[in-house]
């Protein structure tokens, strides 16, 4: 059956391709060793395809072809890769060496399935053949998308007639291709201890600026409330204790004027700016917010909130906690954004821990092992930083939650220790009390595990995760009805946070042991929305439906638990969870037909 034009899926995007040179050559002289060395490559580039937001649509042979859905995200990912390959080249021998040539264009796509076709792609791949080994060609139209906002040089080639393409395409190559796109991704390592956006005695981190929000309204006695919103943004930043934060003194020199933030960078060493404004029109009130990376211009976050003008004070309580818990993921996304662009070599403590971060967010087995490489790594550099320990807590932490240890007992020991040390060394680092609060609560010691949650809220009343544990502890406590406000606060605080479904897959647990299985499925599936393979969130869709007499639906929901946790048993759902809330499970499971 053919498809109609009508039914055609298109969209616009930046199409990615690349392909080693050299291949048929290679693979005559050492097939196996080729064929190493091409998995490895592809590994790293595939990596950095998702890293810079973009998708692998096909790996034929020797080719990768990725889309995008920003020209600028796909150009930086070409750089990086390059860069990359580059330094695994460095490390094999002559003869084993790999290059790729990348071609990049912007284009009206074709869907068909997980495949993409069109014009777009066709002429992706003929500008990739006229790119160098080790180098990057792009298309006019990718050109006028991002010159002037990449620290990259292009060498125009001309207008070329390309097979199978109707008019000619412009193609120039990339000259600059080694130039990072972060200033602070260099090779000389005396120039990585003092990068611009640093403060001396923060070990390489990236300060924030937060500049007085402009009140836009037309009422001038409003800005106090402008003013309070930022002093108290400022606070809850500086409670984080992971970002140093621009005192309120030094931001406030800039009040009422329109000021670039490659010159707060200049003028007060911050790497990251936060503007805003304020404006209110009757009884409501809009702010807006934004966070920039000062060093290349590039929108980290941006939010809008709209609230009723009713109480001015608690209004600016509530809207702190929102905009902090905001910003406290974005600024750790963007600083796991830079530590994976840097050169391994060159890494600190700090950068060790992001990089880590990278992979604990990654959920897969060999990313846990990953996660623990990069923490023991910041251990030594640093060994009391209070982030790594507790970094290595949470890698050996899933590693018990998904059953990826023989020996639960000794992980859950590892866990425990390493949140205890991690206390030990900041008793209000968030990160750690949250590491130490989840290790009591895999011990069942529930009542513990509530407080040190709570003792992490009131370190930093805006951090999402902390209100997120709290409603997880509460949840296997028993606590239901207390917990669910918990985790809906967390999903308030940070709408955007990585871990977002997470955040959804406790709210679904907790309305399925609260018996609304309705809530426990719709919340289920938004988390299956947001990180798609997840068995758990798949076994509550089960039981609860089953419990709602759905069976077809719950029989659904149970062969997608099985086909990504095959060898589930409920004794191994009593490993991480009490066995009265197992038991729940298991009966709803079994309803739906489950033998295990």
């Amino acid at each position: 059956m053919e498809t109609s034009a009508a039914t055609v899926e298109r969209r616009l995007a930046a199409i990615l391709s690349a392909d080693a040179a050299g291949y048929t050559k290679l693979m005559a002289d050492d097939e196996v060793a080729t064929l190493q060395t091409l998995n490895g490559h592809r590994a790293v580039m595939s990596g950095l395809v998702r890293q810079f937001g973009g998708r692998v649509v096909d790996m034929v042979g020797d080719n990768l072809l990725s889309e995008f859905p920003s020209p600028l995200d796909a150009t930086e990912c070409a750089v990086e890769i390059q860069r990359q390959l580059a330094s695994r080249n460095d490390e094999l021998p002559a003869h084993r060496r790999m290059h790729f040539r990348i071609g990049l264009n912007v284009g009206d796509l074709i869907i068909d399935g997980e495949r993409i076709v069109g014009d777009g792609v066709n002429i992706a791949a003929r500008i990739e053949a006229s790119a160098e080994p080790g180098g990057i060609a792009v298309s006019g139209s990718v050109l006028e998308q991002i010159d002037g906002k990449l620290p990259l040089t292009f060498e125009d080639t001309g207008a070329h007639e390309l097979k199978n393409v109707r008019k000619p395409v412009h193609i120039y190559k990339v000259r600059q291709a080694d130039a990072p796109a972060d200033d602070a991704d260099r090779s000389d390592p005396k120039q990585e201890d003092s990068p611009q956006g640093h403060i001396p005695g923060f070990s390489g981190r990236h300060a924030v600026a937060v500049l007085p929000f402009r009140n836009l309204s037309k009422n001038e006695e409003q800005a106090y409330f402008a003013d309070g919103l930022t002093e108290d943004i400022i606070s809850s930043l500086a409670a984080l204790k992971v970002y140093p934060v621009i005192s309120r003194n030094s931001t406030f020199a800039y009040k009422d004027q329109h000021v670039d933030p490659r010159t707060i960078s200049e003028e007060l060493g911050a790497h990251y700016v936060v503007t805003g404004s304020v404006r209110t029109s009757g009884k409501r009130v809009r702010v807006t917010a934004e966070l920039a990376d000062a060093l290349d211009g590039r929108q980290v976050w941006s939010g809008r909130y709209d609230r009723e003008l009713s109480d001015f004070f608690d209004l600016q309580d509530e809207l702190t906690l929102e905009i902090a818990g905001a910003l406290g993921p974005a600024l750790s996304q963007s600083e796991i954004r830079h530590a994976m662009r840097r050169q391994p070599k060159n890494l600190d403590a700090w950068d060790c821990v992001h990089r880590g971060m990278w992979h604990l967010f990654e959920r897969t087995r060999d990313d846990m092992k990953e996660c623990r490489r990069w923490a023991n790594r910041a251990i030594e550099l640093q060994p009391d930083s209070a982030q790594a320990w507790s970094l290595l807590a949470f890698s050996r932490m899933y590693d018990v939650i998904y059953q990826w240890t023989n020996d639960p007992d000794e992980a859950q020991q590892d866990i425990r220790a390493a949140a205890e040390r991690a206390v030990s060394i900041d008793k209000d680092d968030v990160f750690a009390l949250i590491a130490l609060g989840y290790s009591l609560s895999m011990a069942e010691e529930h009542d513990r595990a509530i407080s040190v949650f709570e003792r992490a809220i009131e370190s930093n009343p805006s951090s999402a995760l902390a209100y997120w544990a709290l409603g997880s502890a509460m949840r296997f406590a028993g606590r239901f009805d207390e917990a669910i406000p918990m985790v809906e606060k967390a999903i308030r605080l940070s709408p955007q946070d990585r871990m977002l479904h997470e955040f959804f897959f406790t709210l679904a647990s907790v309305h399925f042991l609260a018996g609304r299985y309705g809530d426990a499925v719709d919340a289920a599936r938004r988390s299956l929305n947001l990180q798609a393979g997840q068995p758990g969130a798949w076994r509550i869709i089960a039981a609860a439906q089953a419990f709602e007499g759905n069976l077809e639906e719950a029989r659904a929901a149970l062969a997608e638990m099985i086909r990504l946790a095959p060898g589930l048993t409920s004794e191994a759902l009593k490993v991480y969870m009490p066995d009265a809330i197992a038991e729940r499970y298991t009966e709803g499971l079994k309803l739906a037909g489950w033998s295990g």
